[in-house]
């Protein structure tokens, strides 16, 4: 009996690994992005401080026209303003650190149920450690589900300890949110609204604070340019 019981507790935590992940966790993220799915186009109003923004993303639009900037602090932009903002959006310069992610980015066996009803439940995990992403090493992820139908509600990252992703800047609090609409049976889950939050210091005697705010509105179907 003895072997018998040692092969038992030996099988038992490899059972629990397979079914620590519900269904549902699976078909959420198989249609999961975190951006606007390709072929919608839609508009963004943007908060940051006490500046605010209106811009229109259309697929259909022409190369390099995608991009139109409808309002700069409730009113029409100047043509100064227009001409930026177009050079800003031609800008093909990367981001040296993301805070957004790919649902192939997740290391699935570190996500741990954190709370759950009869229709959501609520997971927090890591990403892989193999990633060329230096950011998502450092950051925790909530991840709030929909049941039926499966499908990511909300996401919040927030920045687990200081990072330095270049020399001579320190982030101490980084949190991103957003939030999704539910899909229906005419259009998939889009993003409803995201926010972020980030503090840190540059050169060790600059404060760096930025809170910024998105609202999507007025999705439209269209065919891309590509």
């Amino acid at each position: 009996m003895r072997p018998r019981f040692l092969l038992l507790l030996l099988l038992v935590p490899a059972l629990a690994a397979a079914a620590e992940l519900p269904a549902y966790f699976g078909e959420a993220l198989a249609r999961f992005t975190s951006d606007a799915p390709r072929g919608w186009a839609y508009t963004l109003t943007t908060t940051r401080g006490g500046e605010t923004s209106v811009e229109r993303y259309d697929p259909s639009r022409p190369h390099g026209g995608e991009w139109t900037l409808l309002q700069r602090d409730g009113r029409a932009p100047t043509a100064d303003e227009l001409e930026r903002y177009l050079r800003y959006k031609a800008s093909s310069t990367p981001p040296t650190a993301r805070a957004t992610f790919e649902k192939g980015d997740l290391d699935r066996g570190t996500f741990q149920l954190l709370r759950e009803d009869a229709t959501t439940a609520e997971f927090r995990g890591r990403f892989r450690a193999d990633l060329k992403e230096p950011l998502l090493a450092h950051v925790v992820l909530d991840l709030k589900f929909a049941k039926q139908p499966a499908a990511v509600e909300t996401f919040t990252l927030r920045l687990a300890e200081p990072f330095s992703p270049t020399l001579g800047v320190k982030m101490t609090e980084l949190e991103v949110a957003m939030e999704f609409s539910p899909p229906t049976a005419d259009r998939p889950s889009l993003p409803r609204a995201s926010r972020s939050r980030f503090r840190g210091r540059l050169f060790f005697f600059k404060t760096i604070e930025e809170d910024l705010r998105i609202v999507y509105s007025d999705f439209t179907r269209v065919v891309p340019q590509r």
